[in-house]
């Protein structure tokens, strides 16, 4: 009998097709249904198989949904944390359940509904990985080709792995196998320090031999820097308090979720794999202040090519993230909405806290003077956007009951904010796009950031001038003054806990509603914590006259977390089929 294409832990059809695109190597149209032999006897087919090895990197690194596409309902793991709020609030859902620590509905505890997306989807592309690496030498191919596309196939196997070890912890690995899922083997979760291992040993051989550059039709496609990228945030995921010495687990789950030490070594891994995809030269910070200030940064959010872009997901002919973003007098969805709390997170053009006496924070002018990276990421009552296609931008209000987009209004912003982050401002939300930009999962300033955390980690004070230097380099191209000292706002001296502090803030504003950065840095510093019980809160505005406005700040969302909630439960439909191999989660 032939072998057919099935997948693991759910069923599936494989799709040949790289959901919404139309051109380049995600150009496969269709499905495929055939036998294995048939299929890697054609050279197309091959090619479409590999292609939909990137079918749902997009989907699972944006938080876990039911709808087919996360181009049609824009969810992300941000959501779930201070920054942003996600506008179908129903604790149903994976980013609300997060916010209040309430897995009851959508299935109870470890089962709910989300952790079992979040676990089953990863796992059906690692089986068609597999699939892939034990049949790709059968392909009508040359040898060049089919080992670059089996060590594309490698990577992104080893890409899942690791997004499912930052949610989960400790993971069954199935290595090279293909199981048949109507005879399944019972597998155990290997530890949290095997897991690191094997994955870090897959993207080490990936980063040998991927190309430094993929570039034209094949733009998108694994490289050896997206390689060190994803090694990078898995050394710092490795090194940082939740798994490095500060593990939460206990008996047998204890060394599934981290180690049974701390060790400032593997912070040496973040240092020098980070350092080494800087030297290769193939990415750098997109620089551009003449044009306007923080220039830079909004093409680098906004551009499909990019050296700033190290790894990323690309969508063809469609501005999906604007549509997802933009407020409805924009023809836009408005599908996650900014905190108050993110936007004071932002510091003034000068780099100083708003908090900071000598800032120069007008609390009556709240927007103006700040970080350009602000008006790049956020939309506020008085923002500019266009309301139809070449025409001049006009003022968007937020105020309360403002039409169409103001605070209290049926489809207004809960926040009193919009997102605007990566999308382009010549457009509206829906309008055609030939290029399409995707999502950047990693862009070279979250490595130059990782670099700068770990030589904090190793020895601030040994290491303060490169540290320094990552920030006035990322501060200078936001476009943030350097002021009389040229520190742009870096506060000098500062000690271990206030250089991390100030890091991961710099991550907070930098990343923005980028792939969920915002969730993973939180739980990998083990700073979740700190949101239990805490009030995020909403700008609210109010009209008092032409063009007078006067403002407050209003609590609307008390978060709630409880420490088990740094791992997601292993899905409880999994446990029950396991027969008593998999052990569960501390606290689940």
């Amino acid at each position: 009998m032939k072998n057919k294409l099935v997948v693991l832990l759910g069923s599936c059809l494989f799709w040949a097709s790289c959901t919404e695109t139309t051109e380049g190597f995600l150009d496969s149209k269709g499905k495929e249904t055939d036998d294995l032999e048939s299929v890697f006897s054609d050279s197309i087919k091959v090619m479409g198989f590999n292609a939909a090895l990137y079918w749902q990197v997009g989907r699972c690194t944006m938080s876990p949904h039911n709808v087919s596409s996360n181009l049609q309902n824009y969810k992300d793991y941000e959501a779930g944390t201070d920054n942003s709020r996600y506008s179908y609030f129903k604790v149903t859902e994976f980013t609300p359940a997060y916010t209040k620590g309430d897995f009851s509905q959508g299935g109870t505890n470890a089962g709910f509904g989300d952790f079992e997306k979040g676990w089953q989807e990863p796992y059906q592309t690692i089986y068609r990985c597999n699939s892939f690496l034990q049949n790709y030498q059968k392909a009508p191919l040359s040898e060049g080709m089919k080992k670059r596309l089996a060590d594309e196939a490698r990577f992104i196997r080893a890409f899942f792995y690791f997004h499912l070890l930052r949610q989960y912890g400790g993971l069954p690995l199935l290595y090279d196998e293909v199981i048949d899922p109507y005879n399944p083997a019972l597998l155990e979760r290997s530890s949290f320090e095997t897991c690191v291992d094997y994955i870090a040993s897959e993207l080490e051989y990936c980063a040998e031999n991927l190309p430094l550059v993929q570039d034209g039709v094949d733009y998108g496609r694994a490289t050896a820097p997206a390689a060190l990228g994803v090694l990078t945030e898995l050394y710092a995921l490795a090194a940082s308090p939740l798994y490095n010495g500060g593990n939460i687990g206990s008996g047998d789950n204890r060394l599934l979720v981290g180690y049974d030490d701390y060790d400032v070594n593997r912070w040496q891994k973040v240092a020098t794999t980070a350092k080494r995809l800087m030297e290769l030269g193939t990415n750098e910070l997109l620089i551009d202040n003449d044009t306007r200030p923080g220039n830079g940064f909004y093409k680098a959010t906004t551009t499909r090519v990019s050296k700033e872009r190290v790894w990323m997901w690309l969508t063809v002919s469609t501005n999906f993230l604007q549509k997802a973003l933009l407020p409805k007098s924009r023809n836009g969805n408005h599908l996650i909405y900014p905190y108050h709390e993110l936007v004071e997170a932002f510091p003034m053009k000068n780099g100083k806290a708003i908090t900071d006496p000598d800032s120069g924070y007008d609390e009556d002018h709240p927007y103006d003077n700040r970080d350009p990276r602000l008006g790049y990421t956020i939309i506020y009552n008085g923002s500019k956007w266009i309301k139809s296609k070449g025409e001049e931008a006009e003022p968007i209000y937020t105020y309360r009951g403002a039409t169409d987009d103001g605070y209290g209004t049926a489809q207004g912003s809960p926040t009193g904010y919009y997102y605007r982050k990566c999308s382009n401002e010549s457009l509206r939300g829906g309008d055609s796009d030939s290029e399409g930009q995707g999502l950047s999962f990693i862009r070279y300033p979250s490595i130059m950031l990782y670099y700068a955390e770990a030589l904090t980690e190793l020895d601030v004070d040994a290491n303060r001038s490169e540290i320094e230097s990552q920030l006035f380099q990322i501060r200078n191209r936001a476009g943030i003054d350097p002021g009389e000292d040229n520190r742009y706002g870096v506060p000098a001296n500062m000690n271990k806990d206030e250089m991390i502090e100030f890091i991961i803030n710099e991550r907070r504003i930098e990343f923005a509603n980028e792939c969920g950065n915002r969730f993973w840095d939180l739980k990998r510093r083990k700073m979740y914590e700190r949101l239990d019980g805490v009030w995020t809160s909403a700008a609210v505005w109010e009209k008092v006259g032409d063009d007078e406005y006067t403002w407050s700040v209003v609590p609307i969302e008390q978060h709630f977390f409880d420490e088990r909630m740094y791992f997601s439960a292993i899905p409880q439909r999994e446990i029950d089929a396991s027969h008593g191999k998999l052990i569960q989660n501390p606290g689940w």
